[in-house]
């Protein structure tokens, strides 16, 4: 049975509606039928070249959707089963995994690229994206990947938690615990970092300052929690955030774009003794010049955050109860829910700013 899904054919060139035929299913493997997968700023770095990617692929990375067949080694979902897909299928067994931290196992991108996955209406063969390739009907990905969710949640919702949702959480959560009563600072207002903004408030900041160029983001920003908004852009930007912070600068900042000009930003607006979360998806080759000075005097500390450090057996229902309890409305991150067709108009949107996440729904 063939699938309809987004290809990229070649890096820099719209992706292209095809049809796909799925691999028959490896032992370890389970068959998702996807009803929703978030538009990451991820995946426009990939057909843009600005992060690596195999082609021609199937891309999309923050999917949820329902289990339709399982391997017949698979013994933790079954078909029906809601699920959410974890773009790090962690193998449990190496030197990371057994330290707990799955986000960094060190089998996770071998193992999901040498599955067996899927060719074209030719019969060429296509590449995964991260082992999910959620853009589109339905996909093979590892069974480890997959983590189940209570029916009743909105499969759009789920996939949110997929990526974006569990990277800026996670960041606040996890990799750099927002402490209560503390100064936070979010640079850019995408979908990772509204979800960094909104879990600094869930962990009790008192400020929480958010940085973006556009307009309508920082707006959103001070809906979901934000105390100030300041735009980059303004030559008093830093003077704006040490003014929120008693001079100081934040306790914590959290850079969610990916660019050395605005981890260079970052740091200068953390506080001496503060902490620089680095969350953005930077390109291979892009470098950043920092003072040494300055983080040895200053006593600053930097840490890179890879997924959000975190566990999706138990962070993904951890993210989504703090949804159903309405502490992390994400809804509001939805800015509009378009067919597969639309996936070049949704990174369009990304590429100008336009809204927060697109979440592709099939119907």
């Amino acid at each position: 049975m063939t699938e309809r899904a987004a290809i990229l054919r070649a890096v820099d060139e719209p992706l292209r509606i095809e049809e796909i035929t799925l691999a028959p299913l490896a032992p370890d493997q389970v068959r998702v039928r996807i009803a929703a997968s978030g538009v990451c700023h991820s995946d426009l770095s990939q057909a843009t070249g600005g992060l690596p990617v195999g082609t021609p692929c199937v891309l999309g990375h923050e999917g949820a959707g329902v289990i339709e067949a399982v391997g017949s080694e698979v013994h933790h979902v079954k078909p029906g089963d809601h699920v959410v897909i974890a773009w790090v299928a962690a193998c449990g067994n190496c030197w990371f995994c057994r330290q707990g931290e799955v986000h960094l196992c060190r089998n996770a991108i071998r193992d999901v690229y040498t599955m067996p996955y899927a060719t074209d209406s030719a019969g060429a063969a296509l590449f995964t994206s991260m082992g999910v390739s959620s853009f589109a009907t339905a996909t093979n990905c590892l069974a480890r990947a997959v983590v189940p969710i209570d029916p009743d949640i909105p499969l759009e919702i789920a996939s949110l938690i997929g990526c974006g949702v569990s990277t800026g959480a996670g960041a606040a959560l996890n990799t750099a615990p927002v402490e209560h009563g503390s100064s936070v600072a979010v640079i850019g207002l995408g979908g990772v970092g509204l979800a960094a903004l909104m879990a600094a408030k869930v962990r009790g900041a008192a400020e929480i300052i958010a940085i973006d160029p556009v307009e309508s983001r920082r707006a959103a920003a001070i809906d979901l929690g934000a105390t100030h908004a300041v735009d980059p852009g303004d030559d008093d930007a830093i003077a704006a955030i040490r003014s929120a912070t008693g001079s100081r600068g934040a306790d914590f900042v959290f850079e969610a774009v990916g660019r050395p000009a605005t981890i260079e930003f970052a740091v200068k607006a953390t506080r001496r003794g503060g902490t620089t979360c680095i969350v953005g998806a930077a390109a291979p080759d892009a470098m950043v010049s920092l003072s040494a000075y300055d983080l040895y005097m200053h006593a600053k500390t930097l840490v890179g955050c890879q997924y959000g450090s975190i566990v999706p057996n138990r962070d993904f229902p951890m993210l989504l109860n703090l949804w159903r309890t309405g502490r992390l409305p994400l809804d509001k991150l939805i800015s509009e829910r378009i067919p597969l067709d639309d996936v070049n108009v949704a990174f369009d949107d990304l590429r100008s700013g336009s809204g927060i996440r697109s979440v592709i729904v099939n119907g």
